[in-house]
């Protein structure tokens, strides 16, 4: 039995839709703020504002590191990005006074943490909002804020506004905050639920050998491991994406999930099979991608069955045209099934079995190098070569807690 907590999806990567969001929503202000911050900069150097002109070109600077700067976190991103709202808000209302550019950003603030960090960020955002405008409003009726000229304005007017302000912000902010948190859990649980029909279809292969739950386990990790690495690679694929990467691991558990279709005669015969049995053993593949085909009929858009189809369909095809059982070469191999290709062949040799002793990875390495280019993608084995020493890492590891589990 494998346990399914190490099959979790990584949960930083679930809400796809705030990181889409921000970065949308923040793409479009770093183009459409350039006549804006040079207007604001020509207005505050006419009125030799120069706190403002600094103010503006630093939140213009910090609004494209967060744009392009890779070290942050989506967490990091999207504090900063609505504190970036706060900060030029009030900025604005103290400088220039209760304007209408202070009170679109003061009001953006609130909004902006509710899509982005959900109902909780959003309150805090609503409190900060009113402390901050209602120290505002009082350092102006002492006279301690110095603002342009306003006609007939009054600490009273500036109330008026701030009370409305407050009420349809905050009607604004706390209702799309619950429906974002809604929304997030909604998605949550859609994706737990794939993940249980996922594990529950992996399980029924492990019934039906008592090693594949290890091997499972040890794959999964290991065309994930492959799948990241490949990412930080010289002109990484397309397709892989941040939601490629999560769903890898998962999806190699259903790569022989065919073999439930092989009688038990065949599949666990103790000695050499026939020509005629390796042919049917040879059918598995294209078993285990109709089934999950005939699932993706109730899911179209579920990557999580679209990469099992691929994986089970594709993952003893060979690089050069020699698998099976359609005889794919080269890049016509989906992306997925290459990494598990290397990943499944990887632990099948450094595992021991039945037949065999478990290789070396020395052994396993010279093995993949021979076939780069015959079985294997040539540049995931490259990736592989230069981050063997996070392979042979992780087996020990792997190794490490099989015992524990057993002596425990």
């Amino acid at each position: 039995m494998f346990p399914a907590s190490e099959f979790r999806l990584n949960a930083s990567h679930l809400p796809q839709w705030r990181y889409t969001i921000f970065r949308r929503l923040f793409g479009f202000m770093a183009v459409f703020c350039i006549p804006v911050y040079v207007t604001s900069i020509y207005l505050c150097i006419a009125q030799g504002l120069w706190a403002m002109v600094i103010v503006d070109t630093l939140a213009y600077l910090l609004l494209l590191g967060l744009l392009f700067f890779p070290e942050l976190s989506d967490r990091q991103r999207y504090l900063m990005g609505s504190g970036l709202c706060y900060g030029i808000g009030a900025a604005f209302m103290v400088s220039v006074g209760p304007t209408g550019a202070g009170w679109f950003w003061m009001f953006l603030f609130p909004l902006l943490t509710a899509l982005l960090l959900g109902f909780s960020a959003s309150i805090w955002a609503q409190v900060i909002n009113a402390l901050t405008l209602i120290a505002i409003g009082i350092a102006y009726q002492q006279q301690q804020l110095q603002w342009p000229p306003l006609p007939a304005y009054s600490t009273t007017i500036y109330f008026v506004v701030l009370i409305n302000f407050m009420v349809l912000n905050a009607m604004l902010s706390l209702s799309i905050a619950f429906l974002m948190d809604k929304l997030s859990k909604s998605l949550e649980e859609a994706i737990s639920s794939r993940q249980a029909t996922v594990i529950g279809l992996a399980k029924l292969a492990e019934y039906r050998d008592n090693d594949t739950g290890e091997h499972l386990l040890r794959m999964a990790q290991y065309a994930r491991l492959l799948a990241t690495r490949l990412a930080g690679s010289h002109n990484p694929p397309d397709e892989l994406t941040e939601e490629f990467i999560d769903y890898i691991g998962l999806a190699s558990t259903l790569h022989d999930i065919g073999k439930v279709g092989i009688p038990d005669a065949i599949l666990l015969k103790p000695g050499r099979l026939s020509d005629e049995e390796f042919e049917t053993i040879k059918g598995h593949p294209q078993i285990g991608a109709g089934v999950l085909r005939d699932l993706q009929q109730y899911a179209p858009s579920c990557q999580l069955l679209l990469l099992g189809e691929q994986i089970a369909s594709g993952h003893h095809e060979k690089w050069d045209g020699s698998g099976y059982p359609r005889q794919l070469e080269g890049k016509a191999i989906p992306l997925a099934a290459r990494i598990v290709a290397l990943a499944d062949v990887y632990d099948a040799l450094t595992s021991q079995r039945c037949y065999k002793r478990p290789y070396s990875h020395e052994e396993a390495r010279q093995i993949i190098i021979e076939g780069r280019g015959k079985h294997f993608d040539p540049q995931l084995v490259d990736v592989f070569l230069s981050n063997e020493a996070d392979f042979i890492a992780q087996a020990k590891q792997q190794d490490a807690t099989e015992q524990q589990s057993m002596a425990s």
